[in-house]
Parts: structure tokens; C-alpha cells; sequence
């Protein structure tokens, strides 16, 4: 059986895109395993101030283009429209989906379009795109900066803050959203953005086989409608977050090609049309640079260097933060399910996983048939110890017995239908030791797959009571790149911190590094520990604040630890 793991943002649009891929290609292959890998991305977190002033669209893919490179993941899906038109070198985007509506949706709750707004009404949108067609349409509105997913969006109308907001069409319909609509905004009143309404699948160039799987996703159409607006827009050297608009489609058999540059303020508006006699990639391509051309020769380069990427000020509410640390993949819902406590939940990533795959590795998973049992000490171990076996088209032999230090590691094996043993009470190795099934090991052959930290004890423990204990070190720990950078930005653009999740010793240890000067910043913050080591680990490091240790290092134990009573400030485990 394949497995193909679908890299997403965790916002209820993208896991929509992820879902609707998903199922396709288990309509295209029956025996095929989807995984979906929900994560938190930068453009996530930084909520508070504009995207043209923070870095664009693409702060929400870099996340998921990291995991591809890491082999972590095998495809990521994208709105096309926050696609930039360079892609990280190994990456490629071979498959693109049926174009869905393109157009932009009008969404208010006291007027039924744009021509009912009073003067001086507050419209929503995060697209400087708009801002510029808009204003020049109905220059008496006010535009305001708009930030958050889809469901944050219409809650920031429903609360007053705005008297309409412009949204995607295509966006709202996948959400079953559509009653929202009150009017869908033509595409000869606001052009909409290059690559609107198409979803598309990136993945790792030299990946043949995914790519091959990918296949019977791909349409055609939307080949060419890209093809010619994302020409168009790298001919401008236009990102996202500029004013720049384009728009192809095939009428009668011809490709129509619509481009637009607009000065900010809707003084100026350049457009193009042409159309492209015949319909092949090249012809769409050719045809959006001749938009291109048309538009620059109109003086769009002038206007576009002119423009201040400034943000649009809105009062934004600061609410609380949360501070995850753990791996983007594995957090799953956590973020939203924060936000709906009024939490702001900020990724900040303290430990990364690298793959540590050699001979030796390589032929003791080959040869697993020496063992009698086989331990996973972490959901990394799963992860990348079953990748190799895979990888080499091995797999646990039926006679060997499986085992996890805890029920979220036996979840991750149970994907790949391996049935474990896991301790009932407890996590980690002092719990897994306490099984009644391992107090005599006499004759047993046991392989431990865990990180190059992994603890030496419990080996010792097992060799004690008879067992052969061998360990395979298949990945290494340390801290990411831009930990530090994400950190500061945290603390800049945050004052309120009111918890910190830290799921291992590892992640305990390099939270502690990049705060250790900070600790002030963190008196009224509650830390969540998934275990008394991880605990110990964060206070011998130096943390005096209230800690919280959850039953187990799991997402839910974790939230139910941190929702529990507040009235202990003194340094030191709450069971």
C-alpha cells in the first residue's frame, strides 16, 4: 500500500483544499493511504500587523515547503493565488485542480452590495489587489486591513467591526458558506487575483512516483489559465501583495487574457486585454507576457515602484497568548481550539527532527527478524523508522513484538496498521517498564528506535531482567534556524503570555535557551509539561513560573492541563 502525506495549514479553508484532494486521489487509487499533516504556519501567527509589511503570502507556505524538502511530507496543497511565482528549487507544482469560481464575493449583514454602502463605510480585505480597484469604483468607502481565516473574518463583520468585508467566492462555497454572499463582485468591477478559485499540489521535483499519483487530479483548463496569469505576473515581477490582477479564460475556443496594475490610492487603473488563438501552455504563456508587455508600456512599472507597502491601521484586540512549541505536524487542532478560548495561539518551534539513516541503520532494520520485540520511544521514531523499512520494502515481521513508551506513538504506528503495546497508565519509559508483560524479559531480543538523546536507563532496566538490548539511533534533535528570530518576534509583538507547551526534555531544554533572558516576560504564564521529566527539565534550566503537568504529552491531556485551575503561582508540578 502507498502513503502520501498531505502537507496543510490547519485554517478550516486549507484543510477543506487538503480534504478535497484527499478524497480525489482515493477516488483515483483504492489501495492508496492519505495522510493529512496539519501545521501552523508564520503567516498564522503574525496576525497583528499587514502582510504586505510582514512578507507576503508566502509566510503561509514556508512551513509546508520545509517539510517537503525534509522528506517529511510527500505533497502540499495551495490556493494558487498565494502561491509566489518562484518556488524553492526541488519543489515544483505539477498538478493543478478545476478552476473553482474566480470571482470575489461582497459579504455584509446591513447592506446587499457595494452601491448600497454609505459614504465613509468601513469595508475588510487584506488585498491591496482590491484596495486599488475598489477605491477607484466607489473612492467615498473607507478600506480597512482584514487578517484571519475565513470564519475569523465574517466573526470580526458579525461583531461591528466592519460594515462589509470582500472575500474570495470560491472560498466561502467550499466552506458551504455561500448564504454569506450577498453579491459576487464581476470581474469588470474588481479583476480577481492571479490564480484565483484553482487549488494546486506541490511536491519534490525528482519524485516520479507521487508525481505519477498526482496525475489524474491535473485539468487542463486551469494548466492554461495559469500558465498565462502567473506569466503575466513574474513578466510585472509582482507578488501578492501588490496591486496586480489577472484573469484567463477560454471563450470559444480562444484564451482571453485580462490584466491589471492600479495605483493604491485608485487614482490610476491600467488595464489589458488580448486573446491567444490556440489552446497549449506555450500559446497562454506567450499571451500573458504580452499583457505584461501591454501594461508596462502603459507605465505600470512606474506605478508599481511607487507604491508604499504601507499597512491599512485597524485596532486589532491583543489577546492572550499560548506558546506551542512542538512540531507543526503534530499539533493538530490545538491552534483553533485556543482561539475559540480566546487564546492566541503562537507557534514557536524549539526542536527539529533530521533523519539519520546509514549502513548501520539501514541493515538492522533490514534484519529485524534477529528480534523478538521492537520499541518506539517517539512518534519521529515511528515516522522515520517506518519510512525506512518502506523505503527499502521491509517490513516487522509478524513473530515480533511491538512496542511504544505511549498511546499517541501507538496511534502513529496504528497508520500504518501495526498493532502496538503500550502502557494503560503513564507515558514514557518508566511507564512502558511497568507493563506487566515486560517484568521478565529472560530470551528476548529487543531493538529500541529512538533520537541520538535517547535515554540509556531503560535499556540497562531491560538487560537487568534478561533481555539482549540493542538501540538504533534514527534521527537527531536540534534547535531550528529561525527559532530565535520567532521568538523575538513573540515577545515584540505580544505582551500578554499566559502559557507555554513543552511535549519533551529536548523542546524543554531549547525553550528554556531562547527565553533564558526573558523570563520576566513570562510571571503570569502558565507551563504545560507532558511529563514530570519534561517538568524537572525546564525548572533545573532555570523556569520559577506555575507549571502544569498533563497525564500525558498528547494535544488533548496537554489542553486539559492547561485549562485547569489557575490558583497556584509558586514553581512546581500540579497533577
Amino acid at each position: 500500500m502507498s502513503l502520501i502525506r498531505i502537507a496543510t495549514r490547519n485554517s478550516p479553508l486549507a484543510l477543506w483544499q487538503a480534504n478535497f484532494v484527499k478524497q480525489e486521489l482515493q477516488n483515483a487509487h483504492a489501495d492508496l493511504q492519505v495522510e493529512i499533516v496539519g501545521m501552523t504556519t508564520r503567516g498564522d501567527q503574525l496576525l497583528d500587523r499587514s502582510l504586505a509589511n510582514a512578507g507576503g503570502k508566502a509566510l503561509f507556505l514556508k512551513e509546508l515547503e520545509v517539510s517537503l524538502l525534509n522528506n517529511e511530507t510527500d505533497i502540499a496543497v495551495h490556493s494558487m493565488k498565494d502561491v509566489p511565482v518562484e518556488l524553492p528549487e526541488g519543489l515544483e507544482i505539477p498538478v493543478v485542480c478545476e478552476r473553482a469560481d474566480p470571482r470575489d464575493a461582497f459579504v455584509s449583514n446591513d447592506y446587499q452590495n457595494l452601491y448600497a454602502l454609505p459614504q465613509g463605510a468601513r469595508v475588510g480585505t487584506s488585498s491591496l489587489r482590491r484596495v486599488a480597484q475598489l477605491r477607484n469604483a466607489f473612492p467615498k468607502l473607507e478600506f480597512a486591513e482584514l487578517r484571519g481565516n475565513v470564519n475569523t473574518r465574517l466573526a470580526k463583520l458579525d461583531a461591528g467591526e466592519y460594515d462589509a468585508i470582500i472575500l474570495a467566492a470560491a472560498g466561502l462555497i467550499r466552506l458551504e458558506l455561500e448564504d454569506r454572499i450577498k453579491q459576487y463582485i464581476t470581474p469588470e468591477l474588481c479583476l480577481p487575483a492571479v490564480g484565483q478559485g484553482i487549488v494546486g499540489i506541490e511536491c519534490r521535483s525528482d519524485d516520479e512516483q507521487t508525481r505519477a499519483l498526482l496525475q489524474p487530479l491535473h485539468n487542463r483548463e486551469s494548466e492554461l489559465f495559469l500558465a498565462a496569469e502567473r506569466e503575466m505576473n513574474k513578466s510585472l515581477e509582482g507578488g501578492c501583495q501588490v496591486p496586480i490582477a489577472g484573469f484567463a479564460e477560454v471563450i470559444k475556443g480562444k484564451i482571453r487574457m485580462r490584466g491589471m496594475v492600479a495605483a493604491l490610492d485608485g487614482s490610476k487603473t491600467l488595464t489589458s486585454n488580448m486573446v491567444s488563438p490556440t489552446l497549449t501552455a506555450g500559446s497562454a504563456a506567450q499571451l500573458g507576457k504580452q499583457v505584461a508587455k501591454d501594461l508596462l508600456q502603459q507605465g505600470a512599472r512606474k506605478i508599481l515602484q511607487s507604491i508604499e507597502r504601507a499597512p491599512l491601521q485597524v485596532p486589532m484586540v491583543d489577546r492572550p497568548v499560548v506558546v506551542l512549541t512542538r512540531q507543526s505536524r503534530y499539533l493538530g487542532n490545538t491552534a483553533s481550539i485556543l482561539q475559540t478560548l480566546e487564546y492566541q495561539a503562537v507557534p514557536v518551534q524549539t526542536m527539529q527532527v533530521k533523519p539519520r539513516i546509514n549502513d548501520v541503520v539501514s541493515d538492522l532494520f533490514a534484519n529485524l527478524d534477529r528480534y523478538t520485540d521492537i520499541v518506539f520511544v517517539s512518534r519521529n521514531a515511528v515516522e522515520i523508522g517506518m519510512s525506512i523499512l518502506q523505503q527499502s520494502g521491509s517490513k516487522i515481521p509478524p513473530a515480533v513484538r511491538v512496542m511504544t513508551v505511549g498511546p499517541e506513538t501507538a496511534k502513529q504506528l496504528y497508520k500504518y496498521e501495526i498493532d502496538a503495546l503500550f502502557p494503560a497508565v503513564g507515558t514514557g519509559a518508566e511507564a512502558l517498564l511497568a507493563v506487566k508483560q515486560l517484568a521478565d524479559l529472560s530470551d528476548r531480543k529487543i531493538v529500541i528506535v529512538r533520537g541520538t538523546k535517547g535515554l540509556e536507563w531503560p535499556a540497562e532496566e531491560m538487560r537487568k531482567r534478561g533481555a539482549q538490548v540493542d538501540h538504533v539511533d534514527v534521527y537527531t534533535h536540534r534547535m531550528p534556524d529561525d527559532a530565535q528570530d520567532r521568538m523575538q518576534d513573540m515577545l515584540e509583538a505580544h505582551k500578554r503570555i499566559e502559557g507555554v507547551f513543552l511535549h519533551s526534555a529536548e523542546s524543554a531544554e531549547n525553550f528554556m535557551q531562547l527565553v533564558s533572558e526573558h523570563l520576566e516576560r513570562f510571571a503570569d504564564a502558565t507551563l504545560v509539561a507532558g511529563s514530570q521529566r519534561i517538568a524537572d527539565t525546564a525548572i533545573a534550566a532555570g523556569w520559577t513560573h506555575r507549571v502544569r503537568i498533563a497525564k500525558t504529552p498528547s494535544n488533548k491531556d496537554m489542553m486539559i492541563a492547561f485549562g485547569g485551575s489557575h490558583d497556584n503561582p509558586a514553581a512546581g508540578a500540579d497533577s
